[in-house]
């Protein structure tokens, strides 16, 4: 029998996208009048001086806006302020990325823009929310649009483009390759976001990780912010079993559109369960015994940086095709076949640049070939990435860290490599592994989420009430 044709992608909740987009259309019309203009100039002049001659239109991505002053001898200047409501936890953001911007300036040769001032919510007399002051870098395009496929609609999501010169694009990848390097030589003792200390002396690992999925959780799922994590780990095995949680948090609190019926919504439940199961019994990533212990923790992810578990920094990229696979046109597959031989290509250029650091002595310096105990220079990083593509590790840890990507790379990829053959790739066959108190929740699960179904809507939930909800499947 062939497995049942079963989408397992999970979709956002439709009418939080809806309130979302109203809400944050509202505020960008309140931050673009020339009074908020004029506002905002005299306080990056503040900060950093001189003869302002254009206040350039506010820019508007995914996660914050930004505003350009541009001053008489031809430097600029931006203030980048995250948006209102689609960063839940804007001043904590906001002091984890300047701290890390300023690490990774004072250890590494990356580019990074200067810093001249940062505030919170508080400091802030226009009333926009928490800061960043800093150099606007000059530029003609980002580098995905020197990658980005020129049929491509601007409505649709953005892919590499097919035809690119293979000159063009090791020119391209190997100035990202670079950068990885460098961001792979930072080592921290736990894993969490980086704080500077008052006066900005030293810098250390002493904020929660703060990642992409925490913030969306909150915003598609209205998920209390006080049931996520809080504190920092100190080993890979404890944040494999956060992330885990995290994806139980995001099926529970997703009030619509999270399944399709009742089968749907079993499969997620075990499938989260037997992930979780795998965590706490540390069973996820068996690497790490057989590398000598705990790796050292790796900044990654530059929009919400933090010290994650080193593993994570060898997979390879999954933007080397601009768009996540989960939202490929054929899926995961069709995905890999056509992501294979672009990851030669970026895998070639990371040797060279590999070779060019070790040539000029630059990896002594940020501390890439540093001695490990024994004797043993670290494995280098194109060989861990490539064993990572092949033994598909990439897979977990990317299930890991996207909620809305997991079900789909559980069921397809995963399942049958820790508990053996799954002819349908269902729940049905692991029910068993599950204890009696989880199937009993999983009922419970299953006739809540079919009567919230019949109910769309959007649910404010109260810090308690969600705890108690959640700490019912956490068992």
């Amino acid at each position: 029998m062939p497995p049942k044709p079963r989408f397992f992608f999970t979709d956002k909740d439709d009418l939080v996208w809806r309130k979302l987009d109203e809400a944050t259309d509202e505020w960008d019309i309140s931050i673009r009048t020339n009074e908020t203009y004029r506002a905002v100039g005299n306080l990056i002049l503040k900060y950093k001086k001189g003869q302002a001659e254009l206040m350039h239109s506010v820019i508007k991505g995914g996660y914050n806006v930004v505003y350009r002053l541009e001053y008489k001898d031809g430097s600029s200047a931006v203030m980048r302020v995250p948006i209102k409501g689609v960063v839940p936890f804007p001043d904590e953001k906001v002091r984890y990325e300047v701290a890390t911007m300023r690490y990774v300036a004072a250890n590494t040769t990356i580019p990074v823009p200067h810093v001249y001032h940062y505030g919170t919510t508080a400091d802030n007399p226009i009333g926009l929310g928490p800061f960043i002051i800093m150099d606007y870098i000059e530029h003609h395009q980002n580098m995905s649009r020197e990658l980005l496929d020129p049929e491509r609609a601007p409505d649709q999501r953005p892919i590499l483009n097919p035809d690119i010169g293979e000159e063009k694009l090791e020119f391209l990848y190997s100035q990202i390759a670079n950068i990885l390097l460098q961001l792979s030589s930072l080592k921290f003792p736990r894993i969490g976001s980086l704080v500077e200390r008052e006066g900005g002396t030293s810098t250390s690992v002493e904020g929660r990780p703060l990642i992409a999925n925490m913030n969306d959780l909150v915003v598609h799922t209205n998920a209390p912010a006080s049931i996520l994590p809080s504190q920092t780990y100190t080993s890979a095995d404890e944040w494999y079993r956060a992330l885990a949680d995290m994806h139980i948090t995001q099926l529970v609190f997703q009030h619509n559109d999270a399944v399709e019926d009742e089968d749907d919504a079993r499969d997620k439940y075990v499938a989260r369960q037997l992930f979780r199961k795998l965590a706490a019994e540390r069973r996820l990533a068996p690497e790490l015994e057989s590398d000598g212990g705990p790796p050292g923790r790796r900044v990654i992810d530059w929009e919400f940086a933090y010290a994650a578990p080193a593993q994570f920094s060898f997979d390879p990229p999954w933007w080397l095709l601009l768009e996540e696979p989960e939202y490929w046109a054929g899926g995961y597959r069709a995905w890999m076949e056509v992501y294979e031989p672009r990851l030669r290509t970026f895998l070639r250029v990371l040797e060279a640049e590999e070779k060019k650091m070790a040539a000029a002595n630059i990896t002594e310096r940020v501390g890439r070939m540093s001695l490990a105990g024994g004797g043993k220079t670290e494995v280098p990083l194109s060989q861990r990435m490539r064993e990572s593509w092949e033994k598909r590790t990439w897979m977990r840890n990317y299930a890991a860290r996207k909620s809305w990507a997991f079900d789909f790379i559980w069921w397809k990829f995963l399942d049958e490599s820790y508990f053996g053959p799954n002819e349908n790739q269902d729940h049905q066959p692991r029910l068993e592994l599950l204890s009696e108190s989880q199937r009993e929740a999983m009922e419970a699960f299953v006739a809540c989420k079919m009567e919230e179904s019949r109910n769309p809507g959007i649910v404010e939930w109260e810090d308690k009430h969600a705890a108690d909800r959640l700490a019912e499947l956490l068992v």
